[in-house]
């Protein structure tokens, strides 16, 4: 999924734990709110916050289930600036079989 990702979006990994400061980057974007984790969020690039990974049930994290999923994709149809329809099929086809495997069936 990352090498299509990547084509629209930055992809950062913030390590609240082991990188320096992580843990203040974490919580400025969270506003400083909790939640679990992962948590996403996609910023522009101005670094503002268009929408996080607090989908109408909470942090969808790592999705899984089908809700999770839908807000992740929700997620990337609300910022999408260069996917294509074709590239959204294909991500949500690796997802599917992403969320397949770590349900074990």
């Amino acid at each position: 999924m990352a090498r299509i990702l990547k084509k629209s979006y930055l992809l950062v990994k913030i390590d609240t734990d082991r990188m320096t400061n992580g843990e203040e980057v974490a919580k400025r974007l969270r506003k400083g709110e909790g939640g679990g984790i992962p948590w996403m969020v996609i910023l522009d690039g101005k670094g503002t916050a268009l929408i996080n990974s607090d989908g109408p049930g909470g942090n969808v994290g790592c999705p899984v289930t089908e809700e999770e999923a839908a807000w992740f994709f929700t997620m990337l149809e609300r910022t999408n600036k260069g996917l294509t329809d074709k590239q959204l099929k294909i991500l949500r086809r690796e997802h599917a079989a992403f969320a397949k495997s770590i349900k074990g069936h």
